[in-house]
């Protein structure tokens, strides 16, 4: 008896491991926009920013920004602090990067958006 429920309790594991892993977004790349700094005009009115992200094999892979209002100091600073957590994160969750706040959330406005657009 005791054998029959530990087989029962791993295939019900078992199945729901596989019906668990279906495919949460398209493969492809998809563009969207986040509300971020404008360096151009003293932040009195805000900026945008748009985010390409690449989904492949069920996984965020590849982030770019681009037409951003943001100082380059700042890309830089998400590019190499942000970027790499949300890909490794698999989502927005992550801290945004001290001093660039405003572009941090920017990308991760966009990002939520495109990973909207890619859901299945």
């Amino acid at each position: 008896m005791k054998k029959l429920i530990i087989i029962v309790v791993v295939l019900v594991v078992v199945a729901g491991v596989a019906f668990g892993q279906r495919a949460r977004f398209q493969n492809g790349n998809f563009t969207a926009t986040g509300v971020s700094f404008n360096a151009g005009n003293n932040n009195a009115t805000p900026g945008n920013l748009t985010a390409a992200v690449t989904f492949r094999g069920n996984r965020i892979t590849q982030i770019q920004v681009s037409n951003a209002t943001d100082s380059p100091a700042f890309l830089n600073m998400v590019s190499n602090q942000l970027i790499p957590a949300i890909i490794q994160a698999q989502n927005t969750n992550v801290s945004v990067v001290s001093g660039a706040t405003y572009t941090s959330r920017g990308v991760m406005q966009a990002v939520d958006a495109a990973m909207a657009q890619a859901r299945r």
